[in-house]
């Protein structure tokens, strides 16, 4: 099973030193599994992060450069995990209701069993609204208010909370056949942060509305509103009581479908800002907020911590390993140490520019076209005082390493496209 969370960031997790109980199932999880203390997010938002962690492989999407063919070509021109585990024998089935990572995008491909919640083209109204989603997808500016104001009104897409689709999981399980591998991704806790009243616990029902005009304010000001402690503060509450109503679909998960002895990992896309930076939400940059993710393999015959980068893109090679499927992946699996790097890569298309950050278990280096940024994490990871300047050997070391990544990508790329012209002139 692979269990996603939209949005949750690593520091507000219990397992990972987090100060209130936001996670106590996942935290149970830790301390019998795998926990992997410095996992990064390959890209940031949604259909970049999801796109490494199902085909290996780095994506530049971004709403940026617009959600169009290309992008859904990253997923469905390179193999993914759904497809070599049912090449490998295992059923397939996977709940996602958010559309960057729905069948809009191939998200679908190899699953036997997709349910996005997408409608139909089966008529009037229905085409009609596709067109609006479609729209809105590819950067609409009314589309875009239009389709809010729906999921506002019937609690769709970002709105829908993991128990309005629980029980069609079950259905699919009830009929799937031994083995299975299912994926799952639950928008809590991805803004706007509406968590049923039994879960607050360190906010109110009347701060769901307040913040709910908030939430409007960063998304008619470019993510960069200018709230007040108290604001900022509100907004943490409620994320954080998003995550704690979150956390409550693993346990029942384990309890409903423990017999099956499942191997489960749990990961995030990527964070959340809060104002550090100037922004909130979710954009294509690369601080710690938004990289920084949990990842733990819960029942897979180790129970230890993880202390060397590594990137959620690793992900797919790793699941196939556990289903004993072919890996076509061009990344080592989580659980291979030997010829680990002590570095992991972030890339992200923001802006016009693309940015890349690398990073080791105490230190990051974030580099575009215009600006290099070198931060000491292990003096809080706060990411406010840049020292790319200050340490000369530290930031050609970063620069080597980003150079070489970039080099090995070239070079996967080039003998990709070369393999492809043989297959294509039938000489293989």
């Amino acid at each position: 099973m692979l269990v996603t969370y939209d949005s949750l960031r690593a520091d507000h997790c219990g397992f990972m030193g987090y100060d209130r109980e936001t996670t106590p199932t996942l935290d149970e999880m830790a301390d019998s599994g795998v926990v992997f203390e410095n996992a990064v997010a390959s890209g940031v938002p949604t259909i970049a992060s999801m796109t490494s962690v199902m085909t290996g492989r780095h994506s530049l999407a971004s709403p940026e450069i617009g959600f169009n063919t290309e992008q859904r070509e990253q997923v469905t021109t390179n193999p993914t995990i759904a497809e070599v585990l049912s090449d490998a024998g295992y059923d397939t089935g996977a709940l996602s209701p958010n559309p960057p990572a729905s069948s809009y995008f191939g998200f679908d491909e190899g699953f036997d069993w997709f349910e996005d919640y997408l409608d139909e083209d089966d008529g009037l109204i229905e085409r009609a609204w596709n067109r609006v989603f479609r729209d809105s997808m590819e950067g609409g500016g009314a589309s875009t208010y239009l389709r809010l104001a729906r999921n506002v009104l019937t609690k769709n897409e970002i709105l829908r909370p993991w128990e309005d689709f629980y029980e069609d999981i079950l259905a699919w399980r009830e009929q799937a056949e031994e083995p299975y591998f299912l994926w799952v991704l639950l928008l809590e806790p991805h803004h706007p942060w509406m968590p049923p009243t039994d879960y607050q616990q360190w906010s109110s029902r009347g701060d769901k509305y307040r913040a709910f005009r908030q939430y409007f304010e960063m998304f008619n000001n470019g993510w960069t509103p200018e709230f007040a402690p108290a604001e900022r503060q509100r907004l943490i509450d409620l994320y954080d009581d998003a995550t704690r109503y979150g956390d409550e679909f693993l346990s029942r998960l384990r309890s409903d479908l423990g017999d099956d002895d499942p191997v489960i990992a749990v990961h995030a896309d990527h964070g959340e800002e809060f104002g550090k930076h100037g922004r909130f939400g979710h954009q294509p940059f690369l601080y710690e907020d938004l990289t920084h993710v949990p990842l733990v393999l819960w029942n897979a015959g180790r129970d230890d911590r993880v202390e060397r980068p590594v990137e959620l893109r690793q992900l797919a090679p790793t699941l196939a390993s556990f289903g004993d499927a072919r890996d076509p992946f061009p990344v080592p699996g989580l659980l291979e140490d030997g010829d680990a790097r002590p570095w992991a890569t972030s890339k992200v298309f923001a802006e016009g520019d693309r940015r890349v950050a690398i990073r080791t278990a105490s230190a990051k280096y974030i580099e575009d076209p215009t600006t290099q940024e070198l931060y000491d994490l292990s003096v809080g990871g706060d990411e406010q005082e840049n020292r790319y300047w200050r340490n000369d050997d530290a930031a050609s070391a970063f620069a080597d390493a980003r150079q070489s990544h970039v080099d090995a990508e070239r070079e996967r790329r080039a003998i990709d496209a070369a393999s492809d012209d043989v297959l294509e002139g039938g000489r293989l």
